[in-house]
């Protein structure tokens, strides 16, 4: 499991309410992951402003893990570029990366390391063969874009629709102005990060730090019954005598 995998494991969590005095002064654990997402001269100042973990767009070009990680410390650190082969993912993971972003058209090749966290950037309107197929590979998450806002019924229900059927959680970028309602829409469909640039790193992560506390599913707040198994079997000898 790479760090970023473990991060949305822990903002994931659904926490019980705190018992004792001394408890309610605890601070709260955000519910969702700000990320930084840009070019790589920034990543030491979203470092400094916060930032949970860190993607570098490198699409147009290659990166110095190294650096990067130098640069980042000890956050969760992925670029998004092109990884030719697994000599080539093998590299940027022992060079300091923990996860890369593909696509549909990466090479396959690339997803060969199995220490290497690897998030699946989305087509815009994927269907759902195509969502349903991904089960196979070890994705982490799944990367989106162009989320609308402020987010409809049917844009939340289509990212629901995303993520239920590929079994992933998700990554998004938003703006700074995003509002809490906004962020909390975008967390009940199933995403468990966001991300934008150094600039509004400071205000996106104050926003989601007011976030409500995710509660748990109607399904996981029914009672469950059990007897013993001596009382079980004892029950099943006691209908055996009346017959």
């Amino acid at each position: 499991m790479s760090k970023l995998a473990d991060a949305i494991r822990r903002s994931q969590r659904v926490e019980s309410a705190p018992m004792g005095f001394g408890a309610r002064s605890a601070e709260r654990r955000p519910t969702m992951l700000v990320g930084y997402f840009g070019p790589e001269g920034d990543v030491a100042k979203a470092r400094e402003a916060g930032a949970d973990f860190v993607l570098v767009d490198a699409r147009n070009g290659s990166v110095d893990a190294a650096k990067l990680r130098g640069a980042a410390g000890d956050l969760p650190l992925g670029a998004w570029t092109t990884a030719q082969d697994s000599a080539a993912a093998k590299a940027l993971r022992e060079g300091g990366l923990d996860f890369l972003i593909v696509a549909e058209d990466s090479p396959a090749a690339s997803m060969l390391d199995d220490d290497l966290g690897y998030v699946l950037a989305l087509p815009s309107q994927p269907e759902e063969i195509f969502l349903r197929s991904l089960e196979p590979l070890q994705l982490e998450a799944l990367l989106l874009h162009n989320i609308p806002s402020p987010l409809t019924i049917a844009g939340e229900l289509e990212l629901s629709r995303a993520g239920s059927l590929s079994r992933r959680p998700m990554l998004c970028e938003t703006a700074a102005t995003a509002s809490a309602d906004d962020l909390q829409c975008l967390r009940a469909a199933g995403v468990a990060g966001v991300m934008i640039d150094v600039a509004g790193l400071a205000q996106l992560k104050e926003t989601v730090k007011s976030l409500p506390q995710r509660k748990a599913r109607r399904d996981e707040q029914r009672a469950v019954v059990s007897l013993p198994r001596g009382q079980a079997a004892a029950a099943e000898d006691d209908d055996d005598d009346d017959e």
